[in-house]
């Protein structure tokens, strides 16, 4: 690479690694906090997992009675991926997912390890490149006829995210846990092995950016190729670039690393466009960054990150229960949801999950927030946690059909 290239490369593995330790702090912070070590946390585990958002959007859509809070992180990251993507640039997935930066470190340890990484036959990674759509494809038919994804049991960044509570995490989700194993494994060998085959949110990103308003295309006369391979081994995603004037593929993570060099061939560089006029590379990442953090953390400020989602529960009313234990059981994420309330006085004193089918992630802040809440207020009408509606409101479900059977 070029020393421009070159330059541009080092500042993207650092954001890249900035963000991975931040992201790997949270995790280990909120692990901390749910088990009460702490009072703080940086970020909940679903508020960095975009598909928690776009559950919301498609809720959203399809439930006339769900109320969409604009200001949950999970929604908000949701957005600012969305809103890049729709602007023709995969910008997330080369500089700012903590999952891609994981896969680009593996497949340097692969290479200094193993002297090189290993790259499938053209046809076979062609087929395998069409997986990660069928998986995109999978999650919004579970999602239509189901309610629910059921492979948020085998997602390798939820067991990525719950690395800090092993071994019990384990036990939950040991699925998830294979399958990090497996991307670890593969990212060894190839590279971007998850980004390529596997990722529903790149698939997602692929199809959007056909919008094309950010293109990289040659920037000069176009002369014989000689196939001498350099500029598609240096590509991360291995796309065929040859002599070709504009890199149209969905496959494309704009890592730029393509962009501003020198081709051993003679062939001119990359160069980027927005709507087809030239753009200086550094304005491109000030801006593309911009708009991410701007939608991501300027609005969730603005508007109180991190609020929480109104149930739209019954009030229970406040009489005077029976003393005593009650089961009760309701339907969050998954059915199967049961909860031990305690009566003394009169009055809800303790309530314990004693079953459950969540995923790990996802209901720990919930079980805190909503018992909490429950017995500070004496009513099952509370806040659900923003990011874990589903288990928030079976929680209070369950919570409720306990209750009942408290009544005088």
């Amino acid at each position: 690479m070029s020393k421009k290239q070159n330059n541009l490369e080092n500042l993207r593995l650092a954001v890249q690694l900035a963000i991975f330790l931040v992201v790997c702090l949270s995790f280990v912070l909120y692990r901390l906090y749910i088990n009460g070590l702490i009072n703080f946390k940086l970020f909940s585990l679903h508020s960095l997992i975009p598909f928690g958002g776009l559950n919301m959007m498609y809720d959203w859509v399809t439930d006339k009675s769900y109320v969409l809070n604009y200001t949950a992180p999970a929604f908000l990251l949701a957005s600012a991926i969305i809103v890049l993507a729709l602007l023709g640039t995969r910008f997330f997935c080369g500089w700012l997912c903590p999952f891609g930066a994981l896969n680009d470190f593996i497949s340097l340890a692969g290479r200094r390890i193993l002297g090189k990484n290993y790259e499938p036959p053209p046809g076979i990674d062609a087929r395998l490149r069409y997986l990660k759509y069928f998986v995109l494809f999978f999650i919004l038919v579970s999602k239509i006829f189901i309610g629910s994804c059921i492979l948020t049991g085998f997602d390798p960044w939820v067991a990525f995210a719950n690395l800090a509570g092993l071994p019990g995490t384990y036990k939950e989700i040991p699925f998830a846990f294979l399958v990090l194993l497996l991307v670890i494994a593969g990212a060894l060998f190839i590279k971007r092995f998850f980004c390529r085959y596997l990722c529903p949110l790149g698939a997602l990103q692929g199809i959007l950016v056909g919008t094309g308003l950010v293109q990289l295309k040659r920037n000069g006369t176009i002369i014989t190729c000689h196939n001498c391979r350099s500029c598609s081994l240096n590509c991360p995603v291995n796309i065929k670039l040859g002599d070709r004037e504009l890199i149209d593929s969905p496959e494309c993570i704009h890592c730029l690393r393509c962009v501003g060099g020198s081709c051993t061939g003679g062939l001119p560089s990359y160069e980027l466009t927005f709507v087809k006029r030239r753009l200086n590379t550094y304005p491109y990442v000030l801006g593309a960054f911009t708009i991410f953090w701007g939608i991501y953390i300027g609005i969730g400020f603005n508007g109180a990150l991190g609020a929480t989602d109104t149930a739209g529960m019954g009030i229970m009313p406040r009489n005077v229960y029976q003393n005593g234990i009650y089961y009760g059981t309701g339907v969050g994420f998954a059915p199967g949801l049961k909860v031990q309330v305690e009566v003394v006085d009169g009055r809800i004193n303790k309530i314990d999950v004693i079953e459950h089918y969540e995923t790990s992630g996802y209901y720990e802040e919930a079980f805190i927030k909503i018992t909490d809440g429950i017995i500070r207020s004496q009513s099952t009408e509370v806040d659900a946690v923003s990011g874990a509606t589903y288990t928030s409101i079976g929680l209070m479900e369950a919570v409720e059909n306990a209750l009942e059977k408290a009544k005088p």
